[in-house]
């Protein structure tokens, strides 16, 4: 499994790549791995606040289940990559470049502590080689 050091985790399987007070925002290859082959995902819309831990989508895998997704972090949704309503097989073939889900801008600087660096991901779901 891929992991990055450049970039942040959560224990939801996002990667978070922070610009400032802008924050890019992807699922991580193994949280990709767990869910399966996604066939459809539902974005949120741009423009819309969200607070951490709240609802904004959902992903569908061919095994014809439905997950949701939920944000990482609170802010508001400033860009979303609507690529991938059209070619949805880019989160599973370039999770940390082509296959990004979304921007947010942040409004709470705190919630930054809680992400994870990338050892400390890589101990928690045992990824070591």
């Amino acid at each position: 499994m891929t992991v990055s050091t450049n970039l942040k985790y959560t224990r939801d399987h996002y990667w978070i790549r922070l610009d400032g007070e802008k924050a890019i925002v992807g699922l991580t290859e193994y949280g990709i791995s767990e869910l399966g082959m996604i066939v459809f995902m539902e974005l949120p819309d741009q423009d819309t606040h969200v607070r951490k831990g709240e609802f904004i989508g959902s992903v569908e895998t061919a095994a014809d289940d439905e997950h949701d997704l939920l944000a990482p972090l609170s802010g508001k949704i400033t860009s979303v990559n609507r690529l991938l309503e059209r070619a949805v097989m880019l989160v599973q073939e370039s999770p940390y470049d082509k296959g990004w889900l979304f921007t947010i801008q942040l409004s709470q600087d705190s919630e930054l502590e809680q992400l994870l660096e990338e050892d400390t991901y890589v101990q928690e779901f045992s990824l070591e080689d």
